[in-house]
């Protein structure tokens, strides 16, 4: 199992992240190219396997990120459809996974991406013909859009070999927290976004992630999660705690 973070937080040093948490989804390589002593740098402080890394922007969105340097592109980049500058973009990925030691590879739907019969053909040749188990080389971890109904997007997820990644604390109102332990799994990437709220996660809700983790302890891809909220340092370290208190 693996707990952290979306990206480094603000005012937390590589090395120090690193000492405390072994998972980190890093999006540095999602708005354009890195520089190999930039990659050289993330590589001799990140452990084997702790890297989550977000795939390139012109492999999932049209539209760039704002960014001073983007991955070159064209109309016909992005929606997981195939392009040159995206086949380009893809092979600088995969070398840097290879470089990283990553243990994922994050590709992020982007807004508005609809569970059409359109899209699903397009995931399909994408994950089976592009970005094969092959050329990536780790578990890829698919971020469907909150367009898809969760049940659905796991099960087409398992379809296409790919981890569907999901926000656990987003139910409807009233559901409990096991609403999500019947769920056909293979492993589990948790992406807690921390919609709704600004502090902290409560104990309650740190004890809901808890018993979810344990509930899926034994799938055999491994546990990982990964906070988005403002307060993602403070809430990843206070799962792992919590989890380490109760071995």
């Amino acid at each position: 199992m693996r707990i952290g973070t979306v990206d480094l937080p603000d005012r937390i040093e590589r090395e120090r992240y690193f000492k405390e948490l072994d998972l980190l989804e890093l999006s540095a390589l999602h708005a354009g190219p890195l520089k190999p002593s930039a990659l050289a740098k993330w590589a001799a402080v990140a452990p084997a396997g702790a890297i989550a890394l977000v795939a390139p922007w012109v492999l999932t969105h049209r539209k760039p990120p704002k960014a001073a340097s983007v991955w070159p592109h064209d109309a016909t980049v992005g929606d997981f459809r195939d392009s040159a500058p995206g086949r380009a973009a893809l092979a600088q990925y995969a070398a840097a996974i290879q470089t990283l030691r990553a243990g994922y590879a994050v590709f992020r739907s982007p807004p508005q991406f609809s569970a059409s019969a359109a899209n699903r053909d397009t995931l399909k040749q994408f994950f089976g013909e592009l970005a094969t188990a092959e050329t990536i080389g780790v578990p890829r971890v698919w971020v469907p859009d909150g367009l898809w109904d969760l049940r659905t997007a796991v099960t087409f997820a398992a379809e296409l070999g790919v981890i569907c990644a999901f926000d656990p604390l987003v139910r409807d109102p009233g559901q409990p927290p096991e609403v999500h332990y019947d769920l056909d799994l293979s492993a589990l990437y948790l992406r807690v976004t921390g919609l709704g709220r600004s502090g902290p996660l409560r104990s309650e809700r740190i004890d809901d992630l808890v018993m979810l983790v344990e509930h899926y302890e034994d799938v055999e891809g491994g546990i990982a999660v990964a906070f988005e909220s403002a307060t993602r340092w403070q809430d990843a370290r206070n799962l792992k705690k919590t989890i380490e208190s109760e071995l």
